[in-house]
């Protein structure tokens, strides 16, 4: 069922009030796109006979950045904490669960590996994920990528910089620990690589065209910055 429209307006406002303080790359508008494009792929998933529940979608798309690590700050309220006080408030019966998939939508977290029954079957968690991983790559990956990079004050190309392929959990979190690393290797280290970390049949398919705009994008600045050399 879909949400009804005054539960979602505050939703939606609580989502904005949250996101006020983040950069362009993980703002509102993120936000939306996430939560549209979860939705489109939840559908396109139920018309190939699957079993959705796209209320579970829609919250959790929307509150997927809610606290995230990357802006979180010492003594402020865990995005969990956040989501669950506003369900809880709304004796919304589905909390537990859209606070758990919330929890599980970021690279950093399946980075990490860590595997159960849950997360390897839930298929609202699987597009929530999804739909964040597309937002990350293509036309808007590309521009989201420099934002982050200049709000954080990283170098968009450094060509003496190698990119660390292959990046394990522990040297991700490093390296936003130190915050180092240019907008460009940063293709190389993760964008690139999420291609083939979807996990439903629309997202697979949708995601070899952003990819390939990417690896274009890519070619070209090593192509400008060389300078034909």
């Amino acid at each position: 069922m879909p949400l009804d429209p005054v539960f979602r307006k505050e939703a939606e406002e609580l989502v904005k009030e949250q996101m006020a303080s983040y950069d362009p790359s993980h703002d509102w508008l993120h936000v939306d796109r996430v939560r549209r494009q979860a939705l489109k792929i939840a559908r396109d998933e139920i018309n190939q006979g699957k079993t959705i529940d796209l209320e579970l979608v829609e919250l959790a798309a929307l509150f997927h950045d809610i606290g995230d690590a990357k802006f979180h700050k010492e003594g402020q309220p865990t995005g969990r904490e956040i989501v669950m006080a506003f369900l809880s408030k709304h004796n919304y019966q589905k909390a537990d669960d859209v606070a758990k998939i919330t929890e599980n939508v970021s690279f950093r977290k399946e980075l990490a590996g860590i595997k159960n029954e849950w997360a390897d079957s839930c298929i609202e968690l699987h597009i929530v994920q999804d739909a964040d991983k597309l937002d990350a790559i293509g036309a808007f990956g590309v521009m989201r990528c420099a934002a982050y990079s200049g709000f954080k004050n990283r170098p968009l190309y450094d060509p003496a910089e190698k990119a660390q392929l292959n990046m394990t959990y522990e040297q991700y979190q490093a390296q936003t620990k130190a915050n180092v690393g240019c907008a460009i290797s940063h293709f190389h280290e993760k964008l690139f690589r999420l291609k083939d970390m979807m996990k439903t049949p629309t997202a697979i398919k949708m995601a070899q065209k952003r990819h390939d705009l990417m690896v274009t994008f890519v070619q070209q600045i090593e192509e400008e910055y060389s300078m034909d050399e």
